[in-house]
This record gives structure tokens, C-alpha cells and sequence, in this order.
């Protein structure tokens, strides 16, 4: 049986994600893998993440109850068949590592998303307490 990959880091290494400023169209400023957002675009990304990371979440918990299949009789082809489902590395664990894996990939991705708007809203209010800090009326004051 081949073994499935569990792993995030290969899915999500070196991609970042960046907030645009603007609503606009002009290409990323960054260089490398990544994605580039307008915050309406991060925020409607970051919900549909969290709603799939939530469904995924409760689909692990639901792999669990696969496990506890029994035999559907006591003959030796029911016995083995149910155990290629349920023992070590069976079908059900396989399942499982896949939906873990999801829910680490969602997890690192919303993750990405929040820093991505995190650091916007920083420069954001940055920039509108700067701009109160500034003098009014003009160079003569």
C-alpha cells in the first residue's frame, strides 16, 4: 500500500501571502511563490479557509469512528478484509493521515492569511496616526 504524504511543509514552503493596499490590479511586489490580495480578497479567502478547516476538523473526528468497524461475519475472508480496514496501516488510518494533513495545510495557510492582514492593519494604523501626527495648515504654518 503506498503510504500517503502527511507533511505541510513541501505544500507551503516559500509561498507567502500579501495584502495589496489598494484595490487594484497591479502585479505582487514580491519576488518568489506567493499570492497577492486585495483585503476583501484575503478576507473572503481567510472565511472560506476557516469554514473548510472547521468541515475537516469534524471529518477527522468522524475517521475515528471508522475504526471501530467490526467483522460483518466471523469467517476468515470478513476477518482479513477488516483488518486491511482497521489494523496499523489500514485503509481507515491512511484516511486519517490524509485529513490531518488537510487540516495542517488549512491551518498554515489561515495562518499565512491572518499575518498577511495583520501586518496591512499594522501599516494601516501606521500610516492614520502619522497622518494626525502631521501638522495642518501648510508650510507657513
Amino acid at each position: 500500500m503506498a503510504q500517503s504524504h502527511t507533511g505541510v511543509d513541501p505544500w507551503l514552503a516559500g509561498v507567502d501571502v500579501e495584502i495589496r493596499n489598494t484595490g487594484g490590479t497591479e502585479p505582487s511586489a514580491a519576488s518568489g511563490a506567493g499570492f497577492s490580495l486585495s483585503v476583501t480578497e484575503a478576507n473572503a479567502v481567510l472565511a472560506q479557509a476557516q469554514n473548510a478547516l472547521a468541515k475537516l476538523v469534524e471529518l477527522r473526528q468522524q475517521t475515528g469512528y471508522l475504526k471501530q468497524v467490526r467483522p460483518a461475519a466471523h469467517d476468515p475472508a470478513s476477518i482479513a478484509y477488516n483488518a486491511r480496514l482497521v489494523n496499523g496501516r489500514g485503509v481507515f488510518d491512511t484516511a486519517r493521515d490524509h485529513v490531518d494533513a488537510e487540516v495542517r495545510y488549512l491551518g498554515r495557510l489561515i495562518e499565512k492569511v491572518e499575518q498577511a492582514l495583520r501586518t496591512t492593519s499594522g501599516y494601516e494604523s501606521e500610516a492614520a496616526h502619522d497622518l494626525a501626527a502631521t501638522p495642518r495648515g501648510g508650510v507657513a504654518g
